[in-house]
């Protein structure tokens, strides 16, 4: 069924990524499993950064923080523009008789998509924690999209829209971090985080 907010690139791209949804079970509980839990997934990954020993003012807690804000800021603007875009129905939606959706969604609009642009702001974020946490972070980013493409509740353009406003939030928030030590700083005092120790070299 052709949409004239779906493009033929959406829909290629789509049916050649479902394919296997339904039939195959890795792939399917694979989907399943990122598409239905990428937040606990990346607060996971956030828990584990923030209370690996030592527990002191690090580069990583450092990242943790940047990653929730480009996240969480990234959400904020996915939302405003989800709500201002034409409705755009989702792949499950528009062809039920098609589309594998393997986990269940509500029939509202799929453009853009929220997990996408949590997840890449999520991961440009903890690119300041260093080069293997960004990458690892940005293939789980990558993973994340498109578990929601193969459940059948995004179009590949709803990704990678999302993904874009991920990216750019969680670069600008990297460019911007001098003028975010304040919020660190609260943080830090909140959750009563002791400040790195300084070697004998540093002290003199």
């Amino acid at each position: 069924m052709v949409h004239p907010r779906v493009n033929g690139f959406d829909f290629h791209v789509e049916h050649w990524i479902t394919a296997s949804a339904g039939h195959n079970g890795f792939l399917d509980l694979l989907g399943v499993v990122l598409a239905k839990y990428a937040p606990e997934i990346w607060a996971l990954i956030f828990i584990i950064m923030w209370f690996w020993p030592p527990y002191r003012r690090t580069r990583a807690r450092r990242a943790v923080i940047y990653a929730v804000i480009s996240g969480a800021l990234a959400l904020v603007i996915n939302v405003i523009i989800s709500h201002v875009a034409p409705y755009r129905p989702r792949p499950f939606v528009l062809e039920p008789h098609t589309i594998h959706r393997l986990i269940t969604h509500p029939a509202d609009s799929s453009f853009p998509s929220d997990h996408a642009a949590g997840s890449f702001g999520f991961a440009i974020g903890l690119l300041f924690a260093g080069a293997t946490d960004g990458i690892l972070a940005l293939i789980l980013a990558l993973a994340v999209a498109w578990g929601r493409v193969y459940v059948g509740v995004h179009w590949p353009t709803d990704v990678l829209f999302g993904g874009l406003v991920g990216v750019v939030v969680g670069f600008v928030v990297l460019a911007l971090r001098q003028k975010l030590e304040w919020a660190v700083n609260l943080v830090y005092k909140i959750l009563m985080v002791p400040p790195e120790r300084r070697t004998s070299r540093e002290r003199r």
